[in-house]
């Protein structure tokens, strides 16, 4: 349970308008981009918001060492703000997809074969630290193999649906399973959580879910129909219905024999924008497109968030999407840096965000 602070509802919401003051301008990104080295890429950094975690250079110096701390920007000022909330139950659940990442994280590399010292260093265990759950994690990771990591979740909330995912992947043989049921889960809890909240507040925060929770829909049943999984077997990983995805739709897309057909079924949603704007033709690219598809509508519509939905929570939301794609802008660059990626296919990979 994340401890309250009490300074009023709108506190957070006027907060999050002065932190979306200070996210970084594109321009800012151009001239990142630009360093020839991360030691230069993090001198230009220091005088931004991010100067206060670069307290002194990683070591070693790599793009994923870097990845953490714009992350842990990311985790801290996500976790002020939702101490401020008087009832902070849906945004203490979205936060938790932070640990899922972690989960997903040890599940994948448990399955590949990979050591406790590579998966370890691999993690970024800020949130876990502040929900308290940090032993969990650490004890998935000293585990011998993938069967007794996903053991020591027995009794966690998360067993259920870890040990039905392993059952699949012991099929499929696709370490891509983990992630899957662990958003399934999330996004279970997240739609659980969205209908308690008052009517008013619940059409703009639904407005930014859907481009999540409804992409998951999309994207688990193309998925499902690569590895060839029955009805049956797709409804372990499905939700019943979406957000702008109806009962009615969401059981057209499992009832879909072939990919082909699931992209028909998603032509008679409101989605049917997606084809139109993708490649069908390259089954391999389809789930990427459609993902990328998705987080430009997300952007969109968590920019104008803040001059429709002026003092609604859904602000704090659009914030913390605006945050995590500044995070990924960071992480693009240092990552185009250290592998001497040309600036302008970097710059391919940076969302415009203020």
């Amino acid at each position: 349970m994340i401890q309250k602070i009490k300074l009023g509802k709108l506190y957070p919401i006027v907060k999050s308008y002065a932190l979306k003051g200070m996210l970084l301008e594109y321009s800012t990104y151009e001239e990142l981009a630009k360093s020839r080295t991360l030691e230069e890429f993090l001198e230009k950094l220091r005088p931004t918001i991010y100067g206060q975690y670069i307290t002194e250079i990683p070591k070693p110096l790599t793009s994923r060492n870097l990845e953490k701390i714009f992350e842990n920007s990311l985790i801290d000022i996500e976790f002020s703000l939702i101490r401020y909330l008087p009832r902070p139950v849906f945004f203490e659940t979205y936060f938790k997809r932070h640990i899922y990442k972690n989960m997903k994280t040890v599940l994948k590399a448990k399955a590949l074969g990979i050591g406790y010292e590579e998966i370890y260093h691999g993690l970024n265990l800020r949130s876990a630290e502040l929900l308290g759950v940090r032993d969990v994690l650490v004890k998935m990771v000293a585990e011998k193999d993938l069967e007794k990591a996903v053991e020591t979740l027995k009794k966690t909330p998360f067993y259920k649906d870890i040990s039905q995912a392993l059952e699949l992947y012991n099929k499929e043989k696709d370490p891509l399973v983990f992630e899957v049921f662990l958003d399934r889960y999330f996004y279970e809890n997240i739609l659980s959580e969205l209908k308690k909240i008052n009517r008013d507040e619940r059409k703009s925060l639904s407005e930014i879910v859907t481009y999540e929770l409804d992409c998951y829909l999309i994207t688990a049943s193309l998925r499902a129909k690569m590895w060839g999984l029955t009805s049956a077997e797709m409804r372990k990983f499905m939700l019943p219905q979406g957000i702008n995805l109806s009962k009615k739709d969401v059981e057209k897309l499992i009832q879909a024999m072939k990919i082909e057909e699931v992209l028909g079924e998603i032509s008679k949603t409101v989605y049917e924008d997606v084809l139109r704007n993708i490649d069908t033709s390259k089954p391999v690219l389809l789930v990427d497109s459609v993902e990328k598809w998705f987080r430009e509508r997300l952007l969109k519509t968590v920019r104008k968030t803040f001059l429709e939905s002026i003092f609604k929570q859904a602000v704090i939301l659009s914030f913390i999407k605006l945050k995590e794609f500044e995070v990924k802008n960071l992480s693009a660059i240092s990552f185009g840096i250290e592998y001497n990626i040309p600036v302008s296919e970097i710059m391919e990979n940076v969302a415009k965000i203020t």
